[in-house]
């Protein structure tokens, strides 16, 4: 008997509004921006955002934008309900930031909102009350003039969504980084954050972006910004680029605006990482703030339900200008990065059309691009000097290379596999040294070409005393001034509940009222640590275990590095057959701790080969 095909319904709006929700609305930092972004459309010269338990509570947006009638209120609240499009050509020439209709009925299917409402030529509002999409009250009520809505209780309905949230800190910390982000973006818009009824943000209005950047970030980083402006027939971009020594292990502080909107485009971000090309480790991101314009027939923001991909119409050509923009402000400063003066500003004026919103060219812009030069960028922890390794301060003699190995190897465990070798013994022939820095080493399979100083750092490495990797083996250096970390709010609240465990090896550190991450002490053997960097690079994988051992690794690394025979010291013969002998003697030896390669291999027959023989 066959089967009976199963009978095609259409879904009452609850559940596509809930559907639509788990688009659009995945957590309060979401909330906040799609109604923070209809207050922008609105004209909205100040918005006041307030947060209650993390957004569980409450998410309140209020603007002075001009209003909604009474009778919009309750359309306002139904699916593609909007006043920013009317036909389909519409679509591809969007200039506003909300247009699809489907935020307000999504976050009313989810929680218990309250919409309030009033034009400023009306003498009250009125106020719509739903829960879980149904109306509950609508009544006039007392209010200025503007929008208030208030989402209390999200996700009461969806049990199964509001246990993806996070904690109360880190749900605050989304929030608090979305606001930044819409501070960033309208600069001339005053914003006001109120967690638990304690102000976290209050920008006034009227900013420029530089002014918005010190605010947000501190002096330090916006006393290294460099100017970014440049145009053609038919883009244009300003903002700011900071010194390459900001850079952080993540793209978290690449805050690029197209149309005054947020996004994270895969090519800007490739557009950007190119630009810095030259200047910045390949596993560093420069840190900018860029606001892109252009015609908004020239970009298709319709792609995904949260605005925060486009497509662009002519790719390449966005690609190109954004990496020259910043390569032209990079090679002019390179070698030496002037610092923006403060009286320089990047303003911004209101524009209403669709043409490219015009800006202020901040710095004329060169008319030859200087020849670029590498900056290099310091590693994320420079080298610290434990003093368990005798003779730190210089390479060991060459006269104790052989005792130095075989010292260490002998005190280790008859367990240890990396003094077992796993490969039959060379038979060497010679043994010469090269320009007091390589050797040259002559078997029966062929020759090998290596390193002194780093194949004989690598296998200090794998000797190396244990007691040389603890941290506090120098005890702790406590701080009279205390060293402050500017990061962001949600970095901030990833690290907080970290902080207990990095006190118990050494690493003393609070969270100031301002939001900053206040060092107090820290171990002796990690004075020189680019604390900035260890904690900007603690946030993106908050286990401090796994810190605690990368430290412990970089100072066995600094150690080895440190007793090491250096480069352009001479040897002895008995010194460069101790070196030869230790290809045979310990696995793992063909990189150094660097990743520099130790060794370079050519068999016979290869040799043959290229000789054509």
């Amino acid at each position: 008997m066959a089967t009976q095909p199963p009978i095609i319904r259409q879904l009452p709006d609850l559940i596509a509004n809930q559907i639509a929700a788990g688009e659009v609305v995945e957590r309060p930092a979401a909330v906040v921006k799609e109604l923070a972004e209809n207050a922008l459309d609105a004209g909205a010269k100040r918005i006041v955002i307030r947060l209650e338990d993390g957004g569980r509570r409450l998410v309140e947006v209020e603007d002075d934008g001009h209003g909604m009638r009474a009778d919009d209120l309750r359309l306002a609240v139904s699916r593609h309900a909007t006043s920013k499009i009317f036909t389909s050509d519409d679509l591809f020439r969007i200039s506003t930031l909300g247009f699809r209709g489907e935020a307000l009925p999504s976050i009313a299917g989810v929680s218990e909102i309250s919409l309030a409402s009033r034009l400023h030529d009306a003498a009250q509002g009125h106020e719509l009350r739903l829960s879980g999409g149904t109306e509950t009250a609508f009544a006039p009520c007392a209010m200025a003039p503007g929008t208030r809505i208030s989402v209390r209780n999200l996700f009461w309905n969806v049990p199964a969504r509001l246990k993806f949230l996070k904690t109360e800190a880190a749900e605050a910390g989304h929030v608090t980084d979305q606001v930044m982000r819409l501070a960033l973006s309208h600069p001339q818009v005053a914003f006001r954050l109120e967690i638990n009824n304690r102000t976290a943000i209050d920008q006034p209005s009227g900013e420029t972006l530089q002014t918005r950047v010190r605010s947000l970030f501190g002096a330090a980083l916006a006393d290294r910004l460099l100017a970014v402006a440049h145009h053609t027939d038919t883009m244009q971009i300003a903002g700011f680029v900071a010194h390459p020594q900001e850079a952080r292990p993540t793209a978290k502080r690449q805050f690029v605006f197209l149309n005054g909107r947020y996004v994270k485009d895969r090519l800007l971000f490739a557009a950007i990482r190119d630009g810095f090309k030259g200047f910045l480790e390949p596993r560093l991101h420069g840190t900018v703030f860029l606001h892109l314009d252009l015609d908004p027939s020239q970009v298709d923001v319709n792609v995904h339900p949260t605005k925060s991909e486009v497509r662009f119409r002519r790719e390449g050509e966005v690609f190109a200008f954004v990496r020259q923009a910043l390569q032209m402000v990079l090679s002019a400063n390179a070698g030496g990065f002037s610092l923006l003066p403060a009286s320089t500003a990047n303003t911004a004026e209101n524009h209403q059309g669709p043409a490219i919103i015009q800006r202020t060219i901040v710095r004329p812009l060169p008319t030859t691009q200087p020849p670029v030069q590498v900056v290099m960028q310091e590693r994320f922890i420079p080298p610290a000097v434990p003093s368990a390794v005798p003779d730190r301060s210089e390479p060991l003699p060459a006269k104790r290379v052989a005792e130095t190995v075989t010292a260490y190897a002998s005190s280790l465990p008859a367990t240890n596999s990396t003094t077992v070798p796993s490969k039959p013994a060379t038979r060497i022939r010679r043994v010469l040294q090269l320009n007091h820095m390589f050797v040259l080493i002559e078997t029966d399979r062929g020759i090998r070409l290596v390193d002194q100083h780093a194949l004989h750092e690598k296998a200090l490495l794998h000797v190396l005393d244990p007691n040389i990797t603890d941290i506090l083996a120098h005890g702790r250096q406590e701080l009279v001034m205390p060293i402050e970390i500017n990061l962001l709010r949600h970095e901030v609240a990833l690290l907080e509940p970290l902080l207990p465990e990095l006190a118990r090896v050494g690493i003393l550190a609070n969270v100031t009222p301002a939001g900053q991450i206040a060092i107090t002490a820290h171990p002796a053997l990690l004075k020189r640590t680019n604390w900035a960097r260890f904690f900007a690079e603690l946030a993106t994988s908050p286990t401090p275990t796994t810190v605690t051992s990368a430290l412990s690794e970089r100072l066995a690394h600094s150690a080895a590095c440190h007793a090491a025979v250096k480069a352009g010291q001479e040897l002895s013969h008995e010194e460069l057959w101790e070196l030869a002998r230790l290809l045979d003697r310990f696995d793992d030896l063909e990189h150094c701790p660097h990743g520099r390669p130790t060794t370079l291999d050519l068999s016979w027959s290869e040799l043959e080969r290229r000789f054509q023989r």
